[in-house]
């Protein structure tokens, strides 16, 4: 057959060639080229080289703060900062996030429900202003300090230490943006430690980076202070092995860039959320 006759492969590769040679010196070029880079089946010709300013992230830090860095705390106050140099918006990611959550939170305890690394108390204000008797811990003194200013009960404390300390006495216990903070070795303990100090019924709720999501890695790099980035299947088997029920894991923040990436939630939100449940008898 023809299409199998070297020769003519040949010929037909160079006039291949001359055609987009042709297209290429046409107005039509730079539309084709984008339609083509739209459905996946070639990339947009660009500049060799660009150059872009810095976003101003030391700006909007002391902006959201409220005063300059300490020039003789700098060190101690670094975290703070760094927390809060967001583009303007991330208030209201918050907010859309933490009401994702508000479904599976215990709204009607007598028991608080703790917030592990609360920072500045963020999502304790949320649970707050929706009626649920919430406190914090966290090992930074300067946040600590920051969620107090609020009016919010937050404690300067080491979260096994507190949680040995704290036996059977939360509805629920959160962890948002925290495990990726911690080292790998840690985890099992910790995750044991929140089961003993969850009332029968009560709910665990861990957050963090979504390393399948395109993005992630930039995202979990920038902070220095993460140690390792933790998938959800890993986190959701942990919470089982320590015997948690009907886990389930939730995403949030969408960022998909294809139709395909679109129809698998695992690779179109950027955070996910893995809930478990203490069960109320045991087994």
């Amino acid at each position: 057959m023809r299409n199998f006759n070297p020769v003519y492969k040949k010929y037909m590769i160079i006039k291949k060639n001359k055609v987009k040679e042709i297209v290429k010196k046409t107005p039509l070029f730079a539309p084709l080229k984008l339609v083509a880079a739209l459905i996946g089946h070639s990339s947009f010709p660009m500049p060799f080289s660009a150059t872009i300013p810095a976003e101003p992230f030391l700006d909007r830090a002391i902006a959201r703060i409220g005063k300059n860095p300490d020039p003789a705390r700098r060190e101690e106050e670094f975290y703070s900062y760094f927390s809060e140099i967001w583009a303007e918006g991330y208030e209201k990611g918050l907010t859309q996030q933490y009401t994702a959550y508000l479904p599976y939170i215990p709204k009607r305890s007598d028991l608080p429900f703790l917030d592990i690394g609360c920072g500045a108390g963020e999502f304790i204000q949320f649970l707050s202003a929706n009626g649920i008797r919430t406190q914090g811990i966290d090992s930074n003194s300067k946040e600590v300090a920051r969620a107090k200013g609020y009016g919010l009960e937050v404690n300067q404390a080491d979260a096994l230490v507190y949680l040995q300390d704290h036996l059977a006495c939360f509805s629920g216990i959160s962890m948002l943006e925290v495990i990726e903070h911690l080292p790998p070795e840690s985890l099992a303990s910790l995750l044991s430690s929140i089961f003993k100090s969850l009332a029968p019924g009560g709910v665990v709720l861990l957050e963090t980076i979504n390393i399948k999501h395109p993005l992630a890695f930039h995202s979990f790099y920038s902070d220095p202070t993460h140690t390792r980035p933790v998938p959800s299947d890993l986190l959701a088997f942990l919470l089982q092995w320590q015997g948690f029920a009907g886990v389930q894991v939730i995403y949030t923040t969408p960022l998909a860039f294809t139709q395909q990436q679109a129809n698998d939630p695992s690779r179109a939100y950027f955070s996910y959320a893995v809930l478990g449940i203490k069960p109320t008898v045991s087994i």
